[in-house]
């Protein structure tokens, strides 16, 4: 199962694409904690529910974008992150690279592509909590997988 018993925090600021990543994390088996629309309302949840895996969108109402909170979210925790995005701007895939997210999903994407990209999250965060998590060995459609120098590679082709 790709939730594996890990606590997700979902941080989107669009009220329908929040309700679908719900729907999906809820099917994926993970404990979801909670869902933000904004940077503070995010950090906020953090602190309080210590979640294991962030699912981010990289453009969020207010002030902060999706780097910039996980990465204030990242010195009071040790989530690791899923990054959404609908650009490929290379400024703003350059600031996602940055924080060292487990992977990077391209909207609009597939349930599978998302499924994957938790995954890998949560096998991540299984293995720093000493945790025995199962191999993933597919690869889908649409999505970016960081690697272990902070760089960011494209799994298969879209």
């Amino acid at each position: 199962m790709p939730g594996m018993g890990c606590r997700l925090l979902i941080v989107e600021d669009q009220e329908l694409v929040a309700m679908t990543l719900t729907r999906v994390v809820r099917r994926l088996n993970f404990d979801l904690v909670g869902s933000a629309p904004t940077a503070e309302r995010a950090i906020e949840l953090a602190r309080d529910c210590r979640p294991h895996v962030l699912l981010m969108d990289f453009h969020l109402k207010g002030v902060r974008d999706g780097a910039e909170t996980a990465r204030a979210i990242l010195h009071e925790t040790q989530a690791r992150i899923v990054f959404l995005t609908g650009s490929c701007e290379p400024e703003q895939i350059a600031s996602m690279r940055a924080v060292g997210p487990d992977a990077i999903v391209f909207k609009p994407f597939r349930r599978t592509e998302l499924a994957e990209a938790l995954a890998l999250a949560a096998r991540a965060s299984l293995a720093h909590r000493g945790l025995a998590a199962p191999s993933l060995d597919c690869a889908l459609p649409g999505l970016a997988r960081a690697t272990a120098t902070g760089g960011v590679r494209q799994l298969t082709e879209t």
